[in-house]
């Protein structure tokens, strides 16, 4: 039975139960049309006319009318493009299940979506409908997230005070909105994750054991977020308030472009430093430096996570799958004492092969290295977009949460004990 708080659960649908898994057709789509890394996303989701159309002011001919016209696509190529803007999405079936689930559980569910009027006839099409108690769609109700009437709205059709119910969306400004109101929030990372969360809530969440993967050859780890425990949400907080930078400044630094071009190893450690204390308005790379090893502090090492890796090595071939800066592997012997090399079968480190994660190229060189075909192999990653990405390919994906919820996961898709 539900608990006696919690009695619905209402979802977002893009970027939680529907998500860009292969972002290849997009590209293919810029480079076709002549265009840069990211524009067509923007076209689309940042267009004013794309406003218009959630808030049902227009229909989505009219939106996809005007599209074409600013790339100057008659009809034909309007309709190879739309094939090809949406051919990377993904449909997040576990999650729909978990959702139907939680209904015949008892719990009400929801849909709350900014999407155009006919989202509804696409979600009858998807054969997913029936997850749901109650479907909200801004293009029919004139109103969008983050507005609080259409969390009210949602809430009266559900017939569920704020404080019954549970939010999840991608987009932090919504989850904020909603728990302004009362709602419990959260923004969406993955199922994983998710479930971790409800459970805390107390909803009681179906968690069927699934079977053992045959013939597994190889365990892929990340490090940052698996290995290696990465600063929390209230860590990063502190430390903005401690350089005086705004909320969100902090993650665009370390992460962002420059983290981006780091990864990939287009700019050197150094040069990395060096931006990172421009932004920061640090006073020279050295005070910059001093931040960097403080901000990451050594003692977040997971070691029941290397002591699996060592155990899974007698029957197994492991090995380290990281988005990493160049000088990693110095790094982690500096301050930990592990040799990379020494402690995997085989270490891939994104700056040194120049290519990151969630590209399908590092996966297929990671899988080559190891001798092992897609579907013989379970990753082991914190990062969604990375667990899609290693999943479109055919392997066997966990998404990290913890040493003691993943470790679990991965002894039952290997049918054993990892440590006896």
């Amino acid at each position: 039975m539900p608990n006696d708080t919690i009695r619905a659960l209402i979802f977002d649908y893009g970027g939680v139960l529907m998500r860009t898994v292969d972002p290849r057709p997009r590209r293919d789509l810029e480079r076709r049309l002549e265009l840069e890394p990211g524009d067509v996303y923007h076209l689309v989701f940042h267009s004013p006319r794309w406003g218009e159309v959630q808030q049902g002011q227009i229909d989505s001919e009219t939106f996809w009318a005007h599209v074409a016209q600013g790339l100057s696509l008659d009809e034909g190529q309007l309709a190879r493009f739309r094939r090809a803007f949406w051919a990377g999405d993904r449909l997040d079936e576990d999650l729909v299940n978990l959702i139907r689930d939680l209904r015949q559980e008892g719990y009400r569910t929801a849909l709350l979506s900014n999407a155009p009027s006919d989202m509804r006839a696409f979600l009858e099409e998807l054969e997913i409908d029936d997850a749901f108690d109650v479907i909200v769609i801004s293009g029919e109700e004139g109103v969008v997230k983050p507005s609080p009437q259409i969390y009210h709205r949602t809430l009266d059709r559900l017939g569920v005070a704020p404080r019954e119910a549970v939010f999840v969306d991608d987009m932090q400004v919504n989850v904020d909105a909603a728990a302004e109101i009362g709602l419990h929030s959260t923004r969406f990372r993955g199922l994983a994750p998710l479930k971790v969360w409800l459970e805390d809530l107390g909803v009681s969440v179906p968690d069927p054991t699934p079977d053992p993967v045959a013939e597994v050859e190889a365990v892929i780890f990340d490090w940052g977020g698996v290995m290696e425990e990465l600063p929390s949400d209230t860590d990063v907080a502190r430390w903005e308030g401690r350089l005086a930078v705004a909320s969100g400044v902090l993650p665009e630094v370390l992460w962002g472009e420059a983290w981006r071009r780091l990864e990939i190893g287009a700019i050197s450690d150094e040069e990395y430093v060096e931006l990172v204390a421009r932004r920061l308005d640090l006073p020279d790379e050295a005070a910059a430096l001093h931040f960097l090893q403080r901000f990451y502090t050594t003692d977040r090492l997971n070691h029941e996570v290397l002591d699996a890796t060592r155990a899974l090595r007698d029957r197994y071939r492991v090995g380290l799958l990281s988005n990493a800066f160049p000088s990693q592997a110095e790094v982690v012997q500096r301050y930990h004492g592990i040799d990379l090399e020494g402690e995997f079968d085989v270490y891939v480190n994104s700056a040194l092969v120049g290519v990151s994660k969630p590209n399908p190229d590092i996966y297929r060189l990671a899988l080559q290295r190891l001798g092992v075909e897609p579907q013989r192999a379970i990753f082991l990653d914190d990062n969604l977009r990375n667990v899609d990405a290693a999943c479109a390919l055919g392997v066997h994906a966990i998404q990290f949460v913890n040493p003691r919820v993943s470790l679990s996961r991965l002894e039952e898709l290997l049918g054993h004990p990892i440590l006896s």
